[in-house]
């Protein structure tokens, strides 16, 4: 962490801050933590933090922290927490979050959909924590006996590693732990959910209620690296507005009731439909209105999107489309630009790129015929989170550009 040291204060003898349940003395001594933490640094933090870098906020002994915007708004990110010991930090070695063949522990926290366990802001590793769900795997906690079950284990075939299932106080199901071996910590998470899944699916169908993973942490039980699947809150806005709120027109709001439905949803599948929607309509409408102006004999060209190459050049895009916002870290930039579109047409993106997702969700839930694709695969899942956030970026962009006056609401 990011240290001071107080000149001439005398060593304590109580319980260290850093929670390694040492005596302060026998640990980090007089040295007490400053307001800032980069990861990864061996020095002192001093001054402003390096742009890209997320800083703590604050210090807890549980593994949880409040941390500096970062990422896209509302779209799924994962935290990770690394162990530091004195001898790692000395000696500069790197951090391995990939992780290597060995054994992890995947777990996973349920909740009921529109009932969130964790807060919006608080970000808090799942040891501890149990959910819930509606469905009932043991007696409430008040009316079980000695002889009762506490929990439930599930063996499913094929597996050589078990899941057990956690309940609440009430005896719902609240959280799915299972210890394996694996290559690396995406290994083991793909393994763990992959098997459950069409159980939890099956679950559903059978019982005809959600049954909702709320997030899911990965453990290396040979380091203790942690993972934690996470969303990005979104920011609170003031309303800068005054005086008559403006006309909008059909046309428009058909466009933004579509993109507050992406928003609002809590299914990633349903949110990339919905901003691939804008994109394809609003080339389908700029179509339609060159047909109009060659019927007209006028001038049909006009520029189209193209992302940028540069860093700078990004970053003011994405200045242009959200102006209230002053930083953007290079995770964002990263999550948001994958390499492979620098400096592509949007039209290019949208059919090499995002065509072929909305092919896979539509011929699943919209299209005649049978059902092809299974939405539990975690493939799938990973696919969809990789091109969301550009997808509604590209929506927002086009629709900037489609409908300027309406989209220039004051805020801050």
């Amino acid at each position: 962490m990011g240290y001071h040291r107080r000149s001439g204060a005398p060593r304590k003898s109580k319980k260290c801050w850093c929670g390694s349940g040492k005596k302060q003395k026998n640990c980090h001594g007089d040295v007490v933590p400053s307001a800032k933490y980069i990861p990864g640094a061996l020095t002192p933090v001093d001054g402003p933090v390096p742009e890209g870098v997320p800083a703590l906020r604050s210090f807890t002994k549980e593994p949880k922290a409040e941390v500096s915007a970062w990422g896209v708004p509302g779209e799924e990110h994962k935290i990770f927490v690394a162990p530091m010991r004195k001898e790692d930090l000395q000696s500069g070695k790197e951090v391995n979050l990939k992780g290597s063949p060995g054994p992890y522990r995947v777990q996973f926290l349920m909740s009921r959909p529109g009932y969130p366990i964790t807060k919006e802001r608080e970000h808090a590793f799942i040891d501890k924590a149990v959910g819930t769900s509606h469905i009932r795997i043991v007696k409430p906690k008040s009316e079980r006996r000695l002889q009762d079950a506490d929990r439930m284990l599930m063996q499913l075939r094929g597996l050589n590693f078990q899941y057990e299932c956690y309940a609440d106080d009430d005896g719902f199901l609240g959280k799915i732990v299972a210890e394996l071996t694996a290559d690396d910590a995406q290994d083991a998470e793909n393994k763990a959910y992959g098997a459950i899944a069409p159980f939890l699916s099956a679950w559903s169908l059978n019982l005809d209620v959600p049954v909702h993973v709320e997030t899911i942490q990965v453990t290396d039980l040979t380091t203790y690296i942690t993972s934690l699947r996470t969303k990005t809150p979104h920011f609170e806005m003031n309303w800068g507005g005054s005086g008559e709120l403006p006309f909008f027109l059909d046309e428009f709001c058909q466009y933004a009731s579509v993109y507050r439905e992406g928003l609002n949803t809590n299914s990633l599948f349903y949110r990339f439909l919905c901003f691939f929607k804008i994109i394809e309509s609003i080339i389908a409408r700029r179509g339609r209105e060159a047909a109009e102006q060659r019927a007209a004999g006028k001038d049909t060209r006009r520029g189209y999107e193209v992302i940028p190459e540069k860093k700078e050049e990004l970053l003011a895009l994405l200045k242009r489309l959200y102006s209230w916002r002053d930083t953007w870290d290079a995770m964002a930039i990263e999550q948001i630009f994958p390499k492979e579109v620098l400096g592509k047409k949007v039209t290019w993106i949208k059919e090499k790129h995002l065509y072929g997702i909305r092919c896979g969700i539509a011929h699943a839930l919209l299209e005649k015929g049978e059902i092809t694709i299974i939405l539990d695969k975690i493939e799938h899942i990973q696919q969809v989170n990789k091109w969301l956030s550009l997808c509604r970026i590209i929506a927002r962009w086009m629709l900037l550009n489609e409908f300027p006056r309406e989209c220039s609401l004051a805020m801050k």
